[in-house]
């Protein structure tokens, strides 16, 4: 019987087992990747380079500024629902990493930080809904910091220059 056309011959370990992947490989790969997502190839190792904000920035499609605004909105929303007792859709992904990393598994007990948590998000969020199209802004920031998916870049700059506005 022919062999699948499909199947990969791989090379086996003395003890049977296939051989892994190399680390060089898998460099390779993940480089070859965000090379394709736009990256410059001097940037590729960068941190940013890993999630969609991140290459914005990278990119100088947003400043700086701007993308400081879009962390501390991550921040303050997953910090928000973790007061809430919401339990985050994907606690070990790349972006809550880029946000700091926060454990939902712990609540917050200290009333002061609570309020001022509370406090920080009901003022963003009110800016945000007091902007012309304050839900199209709010749905793209949502998508491109907390889901890291690519969003309309028109609105997310424009969100995140009503966040900068805010905390100046």
């Amino acid at each position: 019987m022919r062999p699948s056309p499909f199947l990969k011959i791989k090379q086996r370990e003395p003890s049977g087992r296939h051989q892994r992947e190399r680390v060089s490989d898998i460099i390779a790969t993940a480089t070859r990747n965000r090379i394709r997502m736009g990256v410059h190839p001097k940037e590729v190792r960068n941190q940013l380079a890993g999630f969609a904000f991140g290459r914005l920035c990278l990119q100088k499609i947003i400043t700086q500024e701007q993308y400081e605004a879009g962390c501390n909105f991550g921040r303050i929303v997953v910090t928000y629902a973790r007061i809430m007792g919401v339990p985050s859709a994907n606690p070990r992904s790349i972006s809550m990493i880029m946000i700091g990393g926060i454990d939902h598994s712990e609540p917050l007990t200290d009333p002061e930080r609570i309020a001022k948590a509370r406090r920080s998000y009901e003022d963003m969020f009110s800016a945000l809904n007091d902007a012309s199209d304050g839900k199209r802004y709010l749905n793209a920031l949502k998508e491109c910091i907390l889901q890291d998916q690519s969003t309309d870049i028109g609105d997310l700059r424009c969100g995140l220059n009503v966040l900068c506005h805010l905390w100046r």
